[in-house]
């Protein structure tokens, strides 16, 4: 008997890496990954060009204590946003990136947590860093 699953996530599609994409932020969500929580914030591409409109994310690994220090991945990437140091750290809401087009570092992963390597067709994208904001409304 053969079984069929429902449910696969969408992965995304594996890119050139580079510092020339613009995306679109377009959500946020927690989930267990790797035994840790993380937080996804998920853009749209918006580059002229064969990804546009392909959904990529940013995983944050989200603190035990719940409180993000400045050399968090989330923390470096809300004050890019904010353009501003928050006033509460406990405060951070992802809100601060709707409507807003951010510059960003794409890379590919190549490996698997084990440092196994891929094979192409097993390789995705993911938004490395967001650099600057490029439109804000």
């Amino acid at each position: 008997m053969d079984l069929v699953f429902d449910g696969t996530t969408k992965i995304p599609p594996a890119i050139p890496d580079g510092d020339h994409y613009e995306l679109l932020y377009c959500g946020a969500e927690k989930v267990q990954l790797w035994g840790q929580t993380k937080l996804l914030l998920r853009f749209t591409m918006v580059t002229l060009g064969d990804w546009e409109g392909q959904e990529f994310f940013m995983a944050c690994t989200v603190p035990l204590n719940g409180r993000w220090g400045p050399s968090s991945k989330y923390w470096l990437t809300w004050v890019l946003a904010a353009g501003r140091r928050p006033t509460r750290a406990d405060r951070m809401s992802t809100a601060i990136f709707k409507h807003k087009v951010f510059r960003a570092r794409m890379r590919t992963v190549t490996q698997t947590s084990k440092r196994i390597a891929r094979t192409p067709a097993q390789q995705y994208s993911v938004v490395d860093e967001l650099l600057d904001v490029t439109v804000s409304r």
